[in-house]
């Protein structure tokens, strides 16, 4: 059976990361492309999210329980992300972040990002 990419939630991580780098404590390294910065960064954020879900089936029918559950869970696994993000732009062009507390802010923007826009989507019964 082959895993199918959900390209809604492909499409709410990037609009989420980009939301997150306009944080004052997420930067772009010194000659650095913006461009290839965000792609990079957004394809890490994809992948990992795309390995690893921490997302609701269907968020509109998901109890409100287990959705603050995966919102937290996200939270952590972003904040990480955020972390892993940076290490692979030092070793490639991408984005600088200042600690902990900056990729823990940029966690929770990636991820309250992400579920809003998973519940906006068109519904797809």
């Amino acid at each position: 059976m082959e895993r199918q990419t959900n390209l809604p939630l492909v499409a709410a991580i990037l609009v989420a990361v980009g939301a997150a780098v306009l944080l004052p404590g997420i930067s772009l390294r010194e000659d650095a492309s913006p461009v290839l910065g965000f792609v990079l960064t957004g394809m890490v954020f994809a992948i990992v999210n795309q390995l690893i879900s921490f997302y609701p089936s269907d968020i509109r029918t998901s109890p409100p329980a287990m959705i603050l559950i995966l919102w937290a869970g996200g939270i952590v696994q972003d904040t990480l992300v955020w972390l892993l993000a940076e290490w692979v732009g030092g070793k490639l062009d991408g984005y600088e972040v200042d600690g902990f507390g900056t990729a823990l802010l940029g966690g929770v923007i990636v991820r309250t990002v992400t579920l809003a826009l998973l519940a906006l989507k068109p519904s797809t019964t």
